[in-house]
Protein backbone atom coordinates (compact mmCIF):
# COMPACT_ATOMS: atom_id res chain seq x y z
CA UNK A 1 0.00 0.00 0.00
CA UNK A 2 2.82 2.40 0.91
CA UNK A 3 4.52 1.60 -2.40
CA UNK A 4 1.30 2.40 -4.30
CA UNK A 5 0.89 5.66 -2.39
CA UNK A 6 4.45 6.70 -3.20
CA UNK A 7 3.88 5.91 -6.88
CA UNK A 8 0.62 7.93 -6.86
CA UNK A 9 2.45 10.88 -5.29
CA UNK A 10 5.20 10.73 -7.96
CA UNK A 11 2.65 10.64 -10.77
CA UNK A 12 0.65 13.48 -9.22
CA UNK A 13 3.80 15.58 -8.76
CA UNK A 14 4.79 14.88 -12.36
CA UNK A 15 1.36 15.90 -13.64
CA UNK A 16 1.50 19.14 -11.67
CA UNK A 17 5.03 20.05 -12.75
CA UNK A 18 5.75 18.55 -16.16
CA UNK A 19 2.93 19.90 -18.27
CA UNK A 20 3.12 23.48 -19.53
CA UNK A 21 2.56 25.99 -16.73
CA UNK A 22 -0.75 27.74 -17.11
CA UNK A 23 -2.46 24.79 -18.83
CA UNK A 24 -6.18 24.72 -18.04
CA UNK A 25 -8.05 21.82 -19.65
CA UNK A 26 -11.43 22.55 -21.25
CA UNK A 27 -14.29 20.31 -20.22
CA UNK A 28 -17.36 22.23 -21.43
CA UNK A 29 -18.78 20.33 -24.42
CA UNK A 30 -20.70 23.35 -25.71
CA UNK A 31 -17.52 25.45 -25.80
CA UNK A 32 -15.60 22.68 -27.55
CA UNK A 33 -18.34 22.34 -30.16
CA UNK A 34 -18.28 26.12 -30.67
CA UNK A 35 -14.50 26.14 -31.25
CA UNK A 36 -14.73 23.39 -33.85
CA UNK A 37 -17.49 25.28 -35.65
CA UNK A 38 -15.56 28.57 -35.62
CA UNK A 39 -12.48 26.82 -36.98
CA UNK A 40 -14.35 25.79 -40.15
CA UNK A 41 -12.09 22.73 -40.50
CA UNK A 42 -13.08 20.15 -43.08
CA UNK A 43 -11.95 16.79 -44.44
CA UNK A 44 -9.13 18.40 -46.43
CA UNK A 45 -7.54 20.13 -43.41
CA UNK A 46 -4.45 19.32 -41.41
CA UNK A 47 -5.02 20.65 -37.88
CA UNK A 48 -2.39 21.41 -35.24
CA UNK A 49 -3.57 21.34 -31.63
CA UNK A 50 -1.22 22.79 -29.01
CA UNK A 51 -1.61 21.53 -25.45
CA UNK A 52 -3.99 18.67 -26.31
CA UNK A 53 -4.24 17.47 -22.71
CA UNK A 54 -6.39 14.34 -22.53
CA UNK A 55 -8.12 14.93 -25.87
CA UNK A 56 -11.39 16.71 -25.08
CA UNK A 57 -10.91 18.94 -28.13
CA UNK A 58 -8.77 16.49 -30.12
CA UNK A 59 -11.51 13.93 -30.75
CA UNK A 60 -14.13 16.39 -32.12
CA UNK A 61 -11.45 17.95 -34.36
CA UNK A 62 -10.57 14.52 -35.75
CA UNK A 63 -14.21 13.92 -36.68
CA UNK A 64 -14.16 17.01 -38.94
CA UNK A 65 -10.61 17.11 -40.32
CA UNK A 66 -8.22 15.05 -42.41
CA UNK A 67 -5.63 14.73 -39.65
CA UNK A 68 -4.90 16.19 -36.21
CA UNK A 69 -1.40 16.68 -34.85
CA UNK A 70 -2.02 16.67 -31.09
CA UNK A 71 0.96 18.20 -29.28
CA UNK A 72 1.19 17.49 -25.55
CA UNK A 73 4.35 17.95 -23.51
CA UNK A 74 3.17 16.14 -20.38
CA UNK A 75 4.00 12.41 -20.76
CA UNK A 76 1.15 11.40 -18.45
CA UNK A 77 -1.46 13.31 -20.48
CA UNK A 78 0.15 12.16 -23.73
CA UNK A 79 -0.04 8.51 -22.63
CA UNK A 80 -3.71 8.86 -21.68
CA UNK A 81 -4.46 10.49 -25.00
CA UNK A 82 -2.55 7.79 -26.89
CA UNK A 83 -4.67 5.11 -25.23
CA UNK A 84 -7.85 7.02 -26.00
CA UNK A 85 -7.11 7.24 -29.75
CA UNK A 86 -6.05 3.63 -30.33
CA UNK A 87 -8.98 3.10 -32.70
CA UNK A 88 -8.71 6.53 -34.38
CA UNK A 89 -6.50 6.62 -37.46
CA UNK A 90 -6.26 10.36 -38.16
CA UNK A 91 -4.74 11.58 -34.89
CA UNK A 92 -0.99 11.71 -34.27
CA UNK A 93 0.08 12.37 -30.68
CA UNK A 94 3.34 14.32 -30.45
CA UNK A 95 4.80 14.30 -26.94
CA UNK A 96 7.09 17.33 -27.23
CA UNK A 97 7.55 20.92 -26.14
CA UNK A 98 5.68 22.85 -28.84
CA UNK A 99 8.27 25.62 -28.82
CA UNK A 100 10.92 23.07 -29.85
CA UNK A 101 9.03 21.19 -32.56
CA UNK A 102 9.17 21.67 -36.32
CA UNK A 103 6.00 23.11 -37.79
CA UNK A 104 4.30 21.46 -40.78
CA UNK A 105 5.59 22.50 -44.20
CA UNK A 106 2.18 22.08 -45.85
CA UNK A 107 -0.84 24.36 -45.25
CA UNK A 108 -2.46 23.78 -41.87
CA UNK A 109 -4.87 25.28 -39.35
CA UNK A 110 -4.39 25.68 -35.61
CA UNK A 111 -7.17 25.03 -33.11
CA UNK A 112 -6.04 25.00 -29.50
CA UNK A 113 -6.58 25.90 -25.88
CA UNK A 114 -3.02 27.10 -25.38
CA UNK A 115 -1.02 27.18 -22.12
CA UNK A 116 -1.46 30.74 -20.85
CA UNK A 117 2.03 31.24 -19.41
CA UNK A 118 3.68 30.86 -22.83
CA UNK A 119 1.03 32.61 -24.94
CA UNK A 120 3.36 35.15 -26.57
CA UNK A 121 6.11 32.60 -27.38
CA UNK A 122 3.47 30.36 -28.98
CA UNK A 123 2.15 33.17 -31.18
CA UNK A 124 5.71 34.16 -31.99
CA UNK A 125 6.52 30.66 -33.22
CA UNK A 126 3.36 30.58 -35.32
CA UNK A 127 3.34 34.12 -36.74
CA UNK A 128 6.82 35.69 -36.56
CA UNK A 129 7.56 34.18 -39.97
CA UNK A 130 4.55 34.73 -42.23
CA UNK A 131 6.06 32.18 -44.62
CA UNK A 132 4.85 29.44 -42.23
CA UNK A 133 1.84 28.03 -44.15
CA UNK A 134 -0.85 28.70 -41.53
CA UNK A 135 -4.27 29.27 -43.05
CA UNK A 136 -6.31 29.98 -39.95
CA UNK A 137 -6.06 29.77 -36.16
CA UNK A 138 -8.63 29.62 -33.37
CA UNK A 139 -6.96 30.01 -29.99
CA UNK A 140 -8.31 30.07 -26.45
CA UNK A 141 -6.14 32.28 -24.26
CA UNK A 142 -6.19 34.70 -21.37
CA UNK A 143 -8.57 37.54 -22.20
CA UNK A 144 -5.98 40.19 -21.40
CA UNK A 145 -3.62 38.74 -24.00
CA UNK A 146 -6.37 38.57 -26.65
CA UNK A 147 -7.19 42.24 -25.98
CA UNK A 148 -3.54 43.21 -26.28
CA UNK A 149 -3.10 41.46 -29.64
CA UNK A 150 -6.19 43.10 -31.14
CA UNK A 151 -5.85 46.56 -29.57
CA UNK A 152 -5.74 49.85 -31.42
CA UNK A 153 -3.56 51.80 -31.61
CA UNK A 154 -0.80 49.30 -32.36
CA UNK A 155 2.27 50.13 -30.28
CA UNK A 156 4.19 46.83 -30.48
CA UNK A 157 6.15 46.19 -33.71
CA UNK A 158 5.91 42.42 -33.32
CA UNK A 159 2.12 42.50 -33.06
CA UNK A 160 2.00 44.95 -35.97
CA UNK A 161 3.95 42.48 -38.08
CA UNK A 162 1.52 39.66 -37.24
CA UNK A 163 -1.39 41.87 -38.20
CA UNK A 164 0.15 42.81 -41.55
CA UNK A 165 -0.36 39.22 -42.73
CA UNK A 166 -3.22 38.03 -40.49
CA UNK A 167 -6.58 39.48 -39.56
CA UNK A 168 -7.18 39.17 -35.82
CA UNK A 169 -10.51 39.21 -34.01
CA UNK A 170 -11.28 38.65 -30.35
CA UNK A 171 -14.40 36.59 -29.74
CA UNK A 172 -16.48 36.03 -26.66
CA UNK A 173 -15.36 35.90 -23.06
CA UNK A 174 -15.08 32.45 -21.43
CA UNK A 175 -15.60 32.27 -17.63
CA UNK A 176 -13.07 30.30 -15.51
CA UNK A 177 -15.52 27.53 -14.59
CA UNK A 178 -15.27 26.09 -18.12
CA UNK A 179 -11.75 24.82 -17.31
CA UNK A 180 -10.03 22.42 -14.95
CA UNK A 181 -8.27 23.71 -12.99
CA UNK A 182 -10.07 27.05 -13.42
CA UNK A 183 -7.76 29.98 -14.24
CA UNK A 184 -7.83 33.08 -12.05
CA UNK A 185 -8.87 35.30 -14.96
CA UNK A 186 -11.37 35.27 -17.80
CA UNK A 187 -10.38 33.72 -21.11
CA UNK A 188 -11.33 34.61 -24.67
CA UNK A 189 -11.30 33.19 -28.18
CA UNK A 190 -8.84 34.78 -30.61
CA UNK A 191 -9.40 34.03 -34.29
CA UNK A 192 -6.72 34.71 -36.90
CA UNK A 193 -6.93 34.19 -40.63
CA UNK A 194 -4.47 34.91 -43.40
CA UNK A 195 -5.16 38.03 -45.41
CA UNK A 196 -6.07 37.37 -49.04
CA UNK A 197 -4.07 40.42 -50.10
CA UNK A 198 -1.37 41.28 -47.52
CA UNK A 199 0.07 44.80 -47.69
CA UNK A 200 3.66 43.53 -47.85
CA UNK A 201 5.09 40.62 -49.86
CA UNK A 202 6.27 37.62 -47.85
CA UNK A 203 9.85 38.04 -49.06
CA UNK A 204 10.00 41.45 -47.37
CA UNK A 205 8.81 40.41 -43.89
CA UNK A 206 12.21 40.90 -42.22
CA UNK A 207 12.68 44.30 -43.82
CA UNK A 208 9.20 45.35 -42.74
CA UNK A 209 9.95 44.27 -39.17
CA UNK A 210 13.05 46.48 -39.20
CA UNK A 211 10.93 49.46 -40.30
CA UNK A 212 8.24 48.75 -37.67
CA UNK A 213 10.84 48.41 -34.91
CA UNK A 214 12.46 51.68 -35.95
CA UNK A 215 9.18 53.57 -36.26
CA UNK A 216 7.64 52.36 -33.01
CA UNK A 217 10.64 52.93 -30.74
CA UNK A 218 8.57 55.74 -29.21
CA UNK A 219 4.96 54.94 -30.21
CA UNK A 220 3.58 58.37 -29.21
CA UNK A 221 6.19 60.27 -31.21
CA UNK A 222 4.76 62.33 -34.12
CA UNK A 223 5.01 60.63 -37.52
CA UNK A 224 7.26 63.41 -38.79
CA UNK A 225 9.82 62.75 -36.04
CA UNK A 226 9.47 58.96 -35.84
CA UNK A 227 10.29 58.53 -39.55
CA UNK A 228 12.76 61.42 -39.81
CA UNK A 229 15.78 59.12 -39.89
CA UNK A 230 14.38 57.19 -42.87
CA UNK A 231 12.74 59.79 -45.13
CA UNK A 232 14.19 63.12 -46.21
CA UNK A 233 12.01 66.21 -45.48
CA UNK A 234 10.63 66.38 -49.08
CA UNK A 235 9.96 62.62 -49.09
CA UNK A 236 8.24 62.84 -45.72
CA UNK A 237 6.05 65.71 -46.89
CA UNK A 238 4.84 63.69 -49.88
CA UNK A 239 4.36 60.61 -47.69
CA UNK A 240 2.17 62.48 -45.20
CA UNK A 241 0.09 63.78 -48.08
CA UNK A 242 -0.40 60.21 -49.34
CA UNK A 243 -1.27 59.02 -45.84
CA UNK A 244 -3.68 61.95 -45.40
CA UNK A 245 -2.21 62.50 -41.95
CA UNK A 246 -1.10 65.48 -39.95
CA UNK A 247 2.64 65.57 -39.30
CA UNK A 248 1.99 65.71 -35.55
CA UNK A 249 -0.19 62.59 -35.45
CA UNK A 250 1.43 59.85 -33.29
CA UNK A 251 3.16 57.10 -35.25
CA UNK A 252 1.13 54.45 -33.39
CA UNK A 253 -2.08 55.81 -34.95
CA UNK A 254 -1.16 54.36 -38.36
CA UNK A 255 -3.37 51.49 -39.52
CA UNK A 256 -2.01 48.32 -41.07
CA UNK A 257 -2.90 49.71 -44.51
CA UNK A 258 -1.01 52.94 -43.80
CA UNK A 259 2.02 51.01 -42.61
CA UNK A 260 1.90 49.13 -45.92
CA UNK A 261 1.97 52.46 -47.76
CA UNK A 262 4.90 53.68 -45.64
CA UNK A 263 6.83 50.50 -46.43
CA UNK A 264 6.21 50.61 -50.19
CA UNK A 265 7.07 54.29 -50.31
CA UNK A 266 10.33 53.57 -48.50
CA UNK A 267 11.19 50.82 -50.96
CA UNK A 268 10.52 53.11 -53.91
CA UNK A 269 12.14 56.40 -52.88
CA UNK A 270 14.51 55.84 -49.95
CA UNK A 271 18.13 54.96 -50.66
CA UNK A 272 19.16 51.60 -49.18
CA UNK A 273 21.63 53.08 -46.68
CA UNK A 274 18.78 55.02 -45.03
CA UNK A 275 16.47 52.03 -44.71
CA UNK A 276 16.32 50.32 -41.28
CA UNK A 277 18.05 46.98 -41.05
Amino acid sequence: MQKQNRRHQRVQKHREGANFPGQHLMHNKGLIKELVKISEVNRQDLVLEIGAGTGNLTMPLAEKSKKVLAVENDPVFAERLQRKIESVSNIEVIQQDFLQMNLPRVPFSVVANIPYSITTPILGKLFDRPTVPIRRAVLVMEKGAAKRFTADPITNPRILKWRMWFEMKMGRTIPPHHFSPPPRVDSAILTLWRRDQPMVALRHHSRFMALATFGLKSPQLPVSLALKGVFTPPQLKRLLRSLMMDRDAPICSLTEEQWGLVFHTMMQVVQPFRQPR
